[in-house]
């Protein structure tokens, strides 16, 4: 299956993977083995942001909320913060040309 523009927009990042078998192909986060969990990247930068629009949460706030969500996230706010740093240094690669 050929990834669309939004599941290719996270293969270069170090934190997740896709494994074609697993949750329809969608990039997920590695865990502390490096090895493919079944929780979509996309899941948690969206969480992180609905607690930050919907909650009015600052981005802090929100990680830390999105943890008591997902309390199994290798590597835990730095992980976040990491995943989300990445969106926003390659959120250029979404826009359309």
């Amino acid at each position: 299956m050929e990834p669309n523009k939004i599941d290719a927009f996270w293969d270069g990042c170090p934190l997740t993977g896709r494994d074609p078998e697993m949750v329809h192909g969608v990039p997920v986060m590695k865990n502390e083995k490096g090895e493919l969990t079944r929780l979509p990247a996309d899941t948690l930068v969206e969480n992180v942001e609905a607690f930050m629009e919907l909650e009015g949460m600052t981005e802090d706030q929100a990680i830390e909320a999105t943890l008591d969500c997902f309390p199994g996230v290798h590597g835990g706010k730095d992980t976040l913060r990491k995943l989300l740093a990445y969106q926003d240094a390659h959120l250029s690669q979404m826009q359309p040309s």
